[in-house]
């Protein structure tokens, strides 16, 4: 049977390369073999019943998803009695992923199923909501008559999931994750909160009123949690009251809100079944514990005997430091080369976070113009550009509704036209997976996408499935938490979506030979971040900075590494150095040559040390490293 998988897989490779007039280069061929081997494996998890998640971290724009495809179509018509779930991450995906499979398969084997593609609403409905009207449409329930099922990850996270995960009263063969969800949701509420929906809730319905009664019982718990404890520990466990029940919000009734399309009202009820099930803490958000959050967080994604995950970040994101469900499949590897990546400095009004500035239109605006400008100064007319800002400037319309930028430019269909430069912009939380901006040979990532501490530490515990106790909290209680798998999921996310949104330029087209597409990335997040992980995120790209003369003058170890990255010069003497950067080498040379991310400077520049030797012989840096090939 193995022979006759090989050979219809082989079938399904050709079909797809003749369908869009390509060859299949060597580096195809690498990947493919990757999806091939991911898939037996699942088959052979799925048979003895272990469930884990076969990871195929091939990098974006590889084609993994196609072959995946692929591998589906030499899987049904070698074992015509299995099922396969494909999971991916929005409609429009869904949409595209049915064609493509449907072309290789027939489309009276597979159903795809999401808000656009229910049978119920008329087509005019679906135009309105979706922008779009799918070529087929299914009933829920005729999920299970069809081997192949597309899904979104919300819908096999949801209370109906079922109508997608068997086939024929069997549970299916195999299930493929496209891009990795949310392992775990978090919710993050204060007593306020839940006395605006509590509120809320009671004008709309007078009738039942036992879910406003609920959440009252729910507020004033948290209410006397928070006034009557002493401590000032960075997070608390939520006692339990014996006097106080929330096993309603574990009910039916509870659950029809918890599904509700309001964001508030889904978020509290979603947090009452987490602390019913002891997945909540009390979160301090200052120094002095004037003030709190809670959170509560569950696990979302049921993992199922022959699971397969396609993530291009999989291997970066941490996750893999704290679970150890994830096994990985080997992949091929790109190479960068192509990619040049230059570090700009932010034009923050010092002392300040992205995150405080767009929270007022005296430092936002500034900062949206600031964007703008920089645009213009690194790209050219003609050029097709992405730019990812903080959500932040959206949503309070600094950028959007901004002079400079008229409102809706997500598409190169529709972009802002600056100049000549096609620029589209979207925000930090989207993106990841769509190819609809391929062409763009200038990516601008401004900022980071970070999450609260208190986010993380909810997300660390809901992947090892701990509950919210004392014990399960003191790891984290540090400000500066010497816990590896806290800062490994921290750092992880940061590098995963700089990788992720990186890669949605050019870049992301890669040649017969493994190499990447002729493409600029400009980048304002943390620099020494950016030192220690390029060489994982990005093999072999040329990193460069452009660092602020004022900057420069700073003492330190950030001074020395921007000096380094944004000089043409091929050799410093220590007394230059010194004067550009306020880094004196003669007197703390060691300490200085001996740090990590220097180090890492000196070799991504060619650049090597040479000791002053004799009166009057000055240290100097010296350009002299082979480039690596």
């Amino acid at each position: 049977m193995l022979t006759k998988l090989e050979h219809a897989y082989e079938k399904a490779i050709q079909q797809q390369a003749q369908s869009r007039n390509r060859e299949i280069t060597k580096f195809d061929r690498e990947v493919s073999q990757s999806i091939f081997c991911a898939g037996l494996l699942a088959i052979e998890d799925n048979s003895i019943g272990v469930a884990q998640y076969r990871v195929v971290s091939a990098p974006t724009g590889s084609g993994k998803s196609s072959y995946a495809h692929a591998f589906i179509r030499a899987y049904i018509e070698t074992f015509p009695d299995v099922s396969v779930l494909f999971l991916v991450e929005t409609i429009e995906q869904a949409e595209a992923t049915y064609r493509d499979i449907s072309s290789l398969v027939g489309s009276e084997a597979v159903a795809v199923w999401t808000s656009a593609h229910d049978i119920r609403p008329s087509a005019v409905a679906v135009q309105q909501e979706q922008g779009f009207v799918p070529e087929r449409r299914f009933s829920v329930d005729d999920l299970a008559n069809y081997p192949v099922v597309i899904a979104t990850h919300k819908f096999y996270m949801g209370p109906r999931s079922r109508k997608a995960t068997v086939y024929r009263d069997q549970p299916r063969k195999l299930t493929i994750v496209d891009e990795r969800a949310a392992d775990v949701s978090t919710f993050d509420v204060d007593t306020g909160l839940i006395k605006t929906v509590r509120d809320r809730l009671a004008e709309k319905h007078t009738a039942n009123l036992e879910h406003v009664a609920q959440l009252t019982i729910l507020h004033d718990h948290l209410e006397a949690v928070w006034q009557g404890t002493s401590r000032k520990e960075a997070f608390d466990e939520i006692p339990r009251d014996k006097h106080i029940d929330l096993s309603w919000f574990n009910s039916d009734q509870a659950n029809d809100y918890i599904a509700s399309s309001e964001e508030q009202i889904r978020i509290v009820f979603s947090f009452g079944r987490a602390l019913a099930k002891g997945f909540a803490f009390l979160s301090r958000y200052d120094d002095y514990g004037n003030g709190a959050r809670f959170v509560g967080y569950e696990m979302n994604m049921p993992l199922t005997p022959g699971t397969i995950l396609l993530d291009a970040t999989a291997d970066i994101d941490g996750v893999s430091l704290i679970v150890n469900n994830r096994k990985p499949v080997q992949v091929p590897q790109v190479n960068y080369r192509n990619l040049t990546i230059t570090h700009i400095e932010p034009n923050l009004t010092k002392g300040k976070t992205v995150a405080d500035v767009v929270k007022q239109a005296k430092h936002a605006r500034p900062y949206a113009e600031w964007i703008i400008e920089t645009i213009r100064q690194n790209s050219q007319p003609g050029e097709k550009v992405l730019a990812v800002a903080h959500k932040g400037l959206f949503d309070h319309e600094y950028l959007l509704d901004h002079e400079y930028l008229p409102d809706g430019h997500r598409e190169f269909s529709t972009p802002l036209d600056l100049e000549g430069r096609q620029v589209c912009f979207v925000h930090w939380g989207t993106g990841i997976g769509s190819n609809r901006w391929k062409n763009a040979s200038a990516v601008f990532l401004f900022g980071e996408f970070h999450l609260p501490k208190r986010a993380m530490v909810g997300t660390s515990l809901g992947l090892r499935e701990q509950r919210a106790t004392a014990a399960a909290l003191a790891p984290f209680q540090s400000p500066n938490p010497r816990c590896t798998g806290l800062k490994a999921l921290r750092e992880g996310h940061l590098c995963r979506w700089m990788k992720q949104i990186a890669m949605r330029g050019n870049a992301r087209n890669i040649d017969a030979d493994g190499f990447c597409g002729q493409q600029r990335l400009f980048v304002t997040g943390e620099f020494e971040r950016l030192i220690i992980h390029k060489d994982r995120m990005f093999p072999a790209a040329t990193l460069t900075s452009q660092a602020k003369a004022s900057n420069r003058a700073r003492k330190g170890v950030k001074a020395l590494v921007s000096f380094l990255y944004g000089t043409d010069e091929q050799e410093i003497t220590t007394v230059d150095v010194q004067k550009l950067t306020g880094v004196s080498l003669q007197k703390n040379g060691a300490r200085y040559l001996s740090d990590p991310i220097v180090q890492r400077a000196m070799q991504d520049t060619r650049f090597s040390f040479a000791a002053g030797k004799g009166r009057g012989n000055l240290g100097r840096f010296v350009r002299g490293l082979p480039l690596l090939a």
